[in-house]
């Protein structure tokens, strides 16, 4: 069963210093799951990577960061959140350094890996700090911190990304960890207090993990790599399983695993047992649907997140550190629209704030698939994020306060834990998601592009086929190349760089329109929300 203790309430010398230890800690994670974004096509370049392969590098990290946040969570409760919070530091080094060495993606999908493990550690923990040790107006106060630096290490993460990989290398995204990482080690055991949450008396709920890992690693794994083995025959060379690709198999399994987590999970709090997941939370309407906006919203914001880069440096050809300039933009609209909130929030309500921010990101993504285009200024662009960027930071100043705002103070901490799983788990599965469906675009409009250029058959192909292969990359390494290599004239270079230019450009803005959908989903779903005034 479990026992619920009172967690840490003392008054703590130099409050505001641990609060940045927690702030930078955060910081860590937020900008690890943002940097890689604008340097990942120099990363596919130098490792000689897939489209897939780029995938992996960003969805197995969040895929478990995002699986063990509540277990870690829980773990924290248990044993001391800041051992948690140093374990998790050092895990998440070991994972950079190992990452900033990588040679091929085996080497850095396992670095990956462990950078997620030692990140599940370290947000839920900085949060329940957060949580034990703030009150009345500081606690006010350390929370716009909070959300101030989730924001604004949006706007960082891109542009030190971009910096980094034009002036240095891409390995140095990596080694950027290193200092800040030591410096919140040596300063959390000397300044930060150890907090306890509710502690486990009895068995740990190692089904429940079990289960919730396996339906999240199968049924994620299903959506990235269907195009690769078939999503209902299997591709040649792949297995199958009863003549089917094994794909919808895998999907199956991990819709069928997850619904036996549900049941085991209500199974344990009904007879009040250690778990992992306390599903009473889901009976309030604020926290159920509050979880389900912010997986939908996560969903369609990490498809912009995902695809831009790949625009702004194979078709517009910008260099790293343009492109993460440019991508600051949404993440200074987001700091700035996120200090604003609070006044508006006073005005009118949680609710009508995130509704309105919802609505902006969906006016940015729909501008997006109205308006790019190979020939377009950037000024566009820029208009466009900045508008996204201000909606960003409206939803997010206000969407978790409401998914929290029912939730009883002692069970803070789980629900924490599964919003911010519910926020990674969207984050995975939109990578997932939006990537696959810009593969079928490409699959669709980039084959025959090139007819009529009096290019043989043979280079046709092979240049078709590295576009989508290799997600536009080929086409600014094309861009590039000397034409007497090729045995082709300048002007046939430049005609088909003219032309996948134009078709590459037309499946990411028609994957970007898919994005604005789901984003306008979210933005109705949050009519349900409104109660009263300041809800």
């Amino acid at each position: 069963m479990l026992n619920v203790t009172n967690t840490y309430t003392k008054t703590v010398k130099h409050k505001w210093w641990v609060l940045t230890i927690l702030a930078l800690s955060v910081s860590l994670v937020i900008i690890d799951g943002t940097i890689v974004n604008v340097s990942l096509p120099v990363i596919m370049k130098d490792l000689k990577l897939s489209f897939t392969n780029a995938e992996w590098i960003i969805t197995l990290y969040s895929l478990l960061f995002s699986s063990l946040l509540i277990t870690m969570g829980r773990l924290a409760d248990n044993f001391g959140r800041k051992k948690i919070l140093i374990i998790g530091i050092i895990i998440f080094l070991f994972g950079s350094i190992l990452a900033s060495f990588s040679k091929d993606i085996t080497f850095m999908l396992t670095a990956r890996a462990i950078q997620g493990v030692g990140g599940a550690s370290i947000l839920p923990t900085t949060l329940s700090v957060v949580n034990s040790l703030f009150f009345g107006k500081d606690r006010t106060v350390a929370f716009a911190v909070w959300g101030s630096v989730i924001a604004g290490m949006a706007a960082i993460g891109p542009l030190l990304g971009g910096y980094l990989t034009t002036y240095l290398s891409w390995h140095w995204i990596f080694w950027i960890n290193f200092p800040i990482g030591v410096f919140i080690i040596i300063s959390a055991l000397k300044y930060l207090p150890e907090t306890y949450g509710e502690k486990i008396v009895g068995k740990f709920d190692f089904i429940g993990f079990l289960l919730s890992t396996i339906s999240l690693i199968s049924f994620v794994f299903g959506v990235i790599e269907g195009r690769t083995y078939g999503w209902w025959h299997a591709n040649n060379g792949y297995p199958t399983f009863f003549n089917l690709s094994i794909i919808p198999i895998l999907i199956a399994i991990g819709i069928l695993v997850f619904s036996l987590f549900i049941v085991w999970e209500s199974r344990l709090n009904k007879q009040n047992k250690s778990h992992l997941l306390d599903v009473s939370l889901f009976k309030f309407k604020s926290f159920s649907l509050g979880n389900i906006i912010a997986g939908i919203v996560a969903i369609g914001e990490s498809g912009l997140l995902f695809l831009l880069p790949l625009f702004l440096q194979n078709i517009l050809v910008l260099s790293p550190i343009k492109s993460g300039i440019i991508l600051s933009v949404m993440g200074l609209g987001a700091f700035l629209a996120g200090g604003m909130a609070t006044f508006i929030v006073e005005k009118t309500s949680a609710s009508f704030v995130v509704s309105l921010g919802l609505f902006l990101e969906t006016l940015g993504f729909f501008g997006f698939f109205k308006t790019v285009n190979p020939n377009n200024s950037l000024a566009w662009i820029v208009i466009w994020l900045i508008i996204y960027g201000i909606g960003l930071g409206f939803a997010s100043a206000q969407l978790t306060s409401i998914v929290l705002k029912d939730v009883p103070p002692i069970q803070s901490g789980q629900g924490s834990s599964i919003q911010s799983t519910t926020r990674q788990i969207g984050s995975a599965l939109g990578v997932a998601i939006i990537g696959t469906i810009f593969n079928s675009k490409l699959q669709n409009d980039i084959p025959h592009t090139l007819d009529g250029l009096g290019i043989s058959a043979k280079m046709q192909h092979s240049l078709e086929s590295s576009v989508i292969n290799s997600a536009g990359s080929a086409i600014h390494a094309l861009k590039v190349s000397n034409p007497k290599i090729l045995n082709i004239t300048e002007t046939m270079r430049n005609n088909m760089v003219v032309k996948l230019d134009i078709n590459f450009t037309n499946s990411l803005v028609k994957t970007i329109g898919i994005s604005s959908i789901v984003i306008l989903i979210s933005f109705f779903l949050t009519f349900g929300l409104y109660k009263q005034k300041n809800n």
